[in-house]
């Protein structure tokens, strides 16, 4: 009879302490939140499409994600980079009843609002494509060449994210 109950009792007490064992592995990988240090998120956006709705989707997600970092108190930097295919968004010269260029403009001027963001084109692709400086956004910022900013950037440690549809 003793030998019928054995195996019970081991199963029912290794049940039991499971939970226990468990939480006690748990509790030492969790550091308590007071505890935690809160890393800088950064990023650089480079945009070189030429598809505009690619271009509005990407800007309303970059908006979004600044909106996450800040409901959760994480510090962030975001670059936007713009050249080739993507220059044109740079230009406050738009006609009036091109609604996705002007949807484009909207959602830049968003993104341009918020703290610790940068956007900048580049002087290359801007002078290529003909538009005169004094047509930028004052919120564009003009760098020499995007793709030595975006290298700076990667090796500051900036994670890269390509708009390049």
């Amino acid at each position: 009879m003793y030998k019928k109950i054995t195996p019970l009792i081991k199963v029912l007490t290794l049940s039991a302490l499971l939970p226990v064992y468990g939480l006690a592995q748990i509790s030492q990988l969790v550091v308590p939140p007071a505890q935690q240090e809160v890393k800088v998120q950064n990023v650089v956006f480079d945009c070189s499409s030429a598809d505009k709705k690619y271009i509005a989707s990407r800007l309303w997600l970059i908006d979004l994600s600044i909106k996450e970092y800040v409901q959760n108190n994480i510090p962030y930097n975001v670059v936007l980079t713009i050249h080739s295919g993507c220059t044109d968004i740079v230009s406050k010269k738009i006609k009036d009843d091109d609604k996705m260029m002007n949807n484009i403009q909207k959602k830049l001027e968003i993104v341009s609002k918020h703290e610790n963001v940068s956007i900048e084109a580049c002087q290359i692709a801007v002078d290529r494509f003909g538009i005169e400086h004094h047509d930028l956004h004052t919120f564009i910022s003009l760098v020499p060449n995007s793709i030595t900013r975006v290298i700076s950037l990667q090796n500051d440690g900036y994670a890269f994210i390509p708009f390049s549809k």
